[in-house]
């Protein structure tokens, strides 16, 4: 069972929530747009479901509602921030608008935030500067370590790193995009399956016990996508957190690296090859019955922003209570009617 809200009434909703949380108005519209995007995109485990969570963060400081983000070291293509316990978009919007300024200076902006807290979909900031002509890269830590390594003992050991990367093409609203966790999947995209009762793939968790299941509810432990994938959480949880000087390995304190990379591809004379080479690739996909990476949520971005976005019962529920007593829910959440059809837990990466 499901409920279709329209995103422009979920974003108020979540605005509202986050200044009673403590959030300036700009810093609650950056959070929430930023959740209200990836739910748009199909991307619910870093959607509006993580707006109750974010909330208690808020309340009890492990996240800051009006942080000071200062920069620790400046130069001319390169700059470190102190994200004072920044909730992750808001820390990324300060990234993305630095590297921003110094791409389009000199070519490169290379952004290293530490100290901020979960990033969410960074595919939504990475194709912010896709969408301004540039080429975004972000990568962002965990707080604690929750991906085993392969043949070891089943316990937790890395961090389930994101990484996104976006590239502006012929349409400036629909970058080529790819947005993924080190880890066989995000633990967002496994509470989905625990909630639809859906198994998990093969090879994809660990429970408790170490052993290898296919149950999400009893999953406890990831496991990299293979050793190509055991290669990349590896060399993420190093990029980031050294680079940013943040922990290397996760420890499970709320503050955590993010990187931020943006490339002008005016400054290295290519932009029009560039723009030339994304529309050949699509159109020889297209022949072999294959799709930009991105395509799917933005397919899926376009029909939710006309039809409403679909959140399930357990997620509004929740949504809804953490609003109480000071933030009244709108009166048409409360009148879930079941959509055949709209499945919420689909969602693309």
């Amino acid at each position: 069972m499901v409920t279709v809200v329209p995103a422009a009434q979920l974003d108020d909703y979540l605005v509202r929530l986050y200044r009673a949380a403590g959030m300036t108005r700009a810093g609650a519209r950056t959070v929430a747009g930023a959740q209200v995007e990836a739910d748009l995109r199909g991307v619910f485990g870093h959607g509006s479901r993580l707006a109750p969570g974010y909330a208690e963060k808020l309340r009890c400081g492990r996240l800051n509602p009006r942080p000071t983000v200062r920069a620790v070291q400046s130069g001319e293509g390169c700059l470190v921030l102190d994200g004072d316990l920044a909730p992750g978009a808001l820390a990324a919007r300060y990234a993305v608008e630095a590297a921003t300024d110094r791409a389009h200076r000199t070519g490169l902006g290379l952004v290293a935030v530490r100290n901020a807290g979960h990033a969410g979909a960074l595919g939504v900031p990475a194709a912010h500067l896709a969408r301004l002509g540039l080429v975004g890269v972000l990568a962002a830590q965990t707080s604690s370590p929750s991906v085993a390594v392969l043949g070891g003992p089943g316990t937790a050991l890395l961090g389930n790193c994101a990484l996104a990367v976006a590239v502006p093409g012929p349409d400036a609203k629909r970058p080529v995009l790819v947005d993924l966790a080190a880890g066989a999947m995000s633990w967002g995209r496994l509470h989905e399956h625990a909630r639809a009762g859906r198994e998990l793939p093969e090879g994809c968790a660990l429970d408790e016990r170490g052993r290898a299941t296919r149950d999400a509810a009893a999953a406890t432990v990831l496991l990299p996508s293979g050793e190509r994938g055991q290669a990349l959480a590896i060399v993420l949880e190093l990029l980031v957190g050294a680079l940013t000087g943040s922990s290397t390995l996760p420890r499970g304190a709320d503050g955590r690296g993010l990187l931020c990379l943006a490339i002008d591809p005016d400054r290295l004379g290519t932009a029009t090859r560039l723009s030339g080479a994304v529309a050949e690739f699509a159109h020889a996909l297209a022949e072999h019955s294959a799709r930009l990476p991105g395509d799917r949520a933005w397919a899926h971005h376009d029909h939710a922003r006309n039809h409403g976005i679909a959140l399930n019962r357990h997620d509004l529920a929740a949504l809804i209570a953490a609003g109480h007593p000071h933030v009244r829910a709108p009166r048409s959440w409360t009148q879930t009617t079941a959509r055949p059809g709209i499945n919420p837990t689909e969602a693309p990466l």
